[in-house]
């Protein structure tokens, strides 16, 4: 009976149960899923969990790594052939300057031997002269840029130069009268463009000059006016202010004419005519530096005017000599000009703390209700020095700077010196 009888047989007594095998699905893990390590050593296992996201981040790591390799590996070839091609240029430009600085010496040496035959023919022309000169220059800016360059070999250049000199010896000998010719013509084109230039200059440097005079006379316009302003005010007190009454023009010297000096007559009188310009203009500014000008008080409010006023103890009608400047207490006082202090202390008269300078040219200004005062007698003050604080000492309501100006020795409205700009610089 063979086998397949035998399990039939079996089957038929029940002698044994046969059972339908079961099938189990297995999931199909992801990509990347999470792995273990085993290591066994000594009789011991441990287990390394590699998870999911340390091998993402490692494959992209390595992804990155990769591509930043080629990226350089490209651009590290591609860089290399960039500078080899940039190194052929610029040997090629070295050697095309060599040629070039070559020829140029060739040629300068060459103009120099018939420069020196025209000398020796008698003609001595002054152009010839300079063009020497100019030659000589060049030729030694030539050496100095040879000698300073190490990529510039100096034994083949001056082979070069000699080369090319006999070459152009050779030339020269050949057609010698025609070169020295058409070097002459050369040189005569100079001269006429020479002539040009010196014109064109000659109206570049009027166009300057009237610029110069031109704002120059605005200044004096400017200061004139404020002359008119400043007059105005005096003249109610029956005084007048010339600042130039005390400067007289005086001209001498031993004579020396100028020398090598070809100035048109045109430009002699414009440069004439500014320069007494700017000698008035100085004059004026020289004269008004000790003029108190400007107010002596950065930031303030005009309290009280000069003149007629309602005084603000008694409340009746009162004359006032000054201005009164309101500002905070310890606010700086600065002075307006230049001068001596010849008052500088505490005055029962009600002013406080008084500081008296006297500026010269007839002008005196007083600073009174001061809070402290950083100047003694006979100190000599500079345009726009602190001289002390506003306060509120002696007959005040209050903290400000009560501001006189006198003219020989009158008072006058310091209203009109105070609105114009000063002519000092800080």
């Amino acid at each position: 009976m063979n086998i397949y009888r035998r399990m039939k047989y079996l089957k038929k007594h029940n002698k044994y149960k046969f059972k339908k095998p079961e099938v189990h699905y297995v999931e199909k893990k992801p990509f990347l899923a999470d792995k273990e390590i085993i290591f066994r050593s000594g009789g011991r296992a441990k287990v390394f969990n590699i998870s999911h996201r340390l091998q993402v981040f490692v494959l992209m790591f390595t992804a990155a790594i990769f591509c930043w390799s080629g990226y350089n590996y490209y651009f590290y070839h591609r860089s290399a052939r960039i500078i080899h091609k940039k190194d052929k240029e610029l040997g090629k430009t070295r050697n095309a300057y060599i040629d070039l600085m070559s020829d140029v010496t060739a040629l300068q040496n060459n103009l120099r031997d018939v420069v020196a035959s025209v000398e020796e023919a008698g003609d001595g022309l002054k152009e010839i002269n300079e063009y020497k000169e100019k030659a000589l220059v060049m030729e030694d800016k030539i050496k100095k840029i040879a000698d300073s360059e190490t990529w510039i070999d100096s034994e083949k250049m001056e082979e070069k130069v000699t080369k090319k000199e006999a070459l152009l010896q050779k030339d020269i000998v050949l057609q010698e009268n025609n070169t020295l010719r058409e070097k002459i013509g050369v040189l005569g084109e100079k001269l006429e463009n020479l002539q040009q230039t010196v014109k064109g200059l000659e109206t570049a440097e009027i166009a300057i000059l009237d610029k110069i005079e031109t704002m120059s006379g605005q200044e004096i316009d400017e200061i004139k006016s404020s002359l008119t302003e400043i007059n105005k005010s005096l003249k109610v007190q029956k005084q007048y202010f010339n600042p130039l009454s005390n400067i007289k023009d005086g001209q001498g010297g031993t004579y020396t004419p100028l020398e090598g000096v070809d100035v048109s007559k045109k430009l002699q009188d414009k440069m004439s005519s500014v320069f007494q310009k700017i000698d008035l203009l100085d004059q004026y500014k020289n004269a008004l530096c000790k003029v108190p000008l400007g107010a002596p008080v950065y930031q303030y409010r005009l309290s009280s005017s000069f003149g007629s006023r309602s005084d603000p103890f008694k409340k009746t009608l009162a004359r006032h000599k000054g201005l009164d400047m309101s500002a905070a207490l310890g606010s700086r006082i600065s002075a307006p000009a230049a001068g001596t202090v010849v008052t500088a202390g505490f005055q029962n008269n009600g002013y406080g703390n008084l500081v008296e300078i006297k500026h010269g040219n007839g002008f005196v200004t007083k600073y009174a209700h001061l809070n402290k005062i950083y100047v003694k007698k006979g100190d000599t003050v500079t345009y726009n020095q602190a001289i002390g604080e506003v306060g509120r000492t002696g007959r005040a309501t209050g903290s400000h700077l009560h501001y006189e100006v006198l003219y020989n020795g009158q008072n006058v409205n310091p209203l009109t010196f105070v609105n114009i700009r000063s002519m000092n610089k800080s």
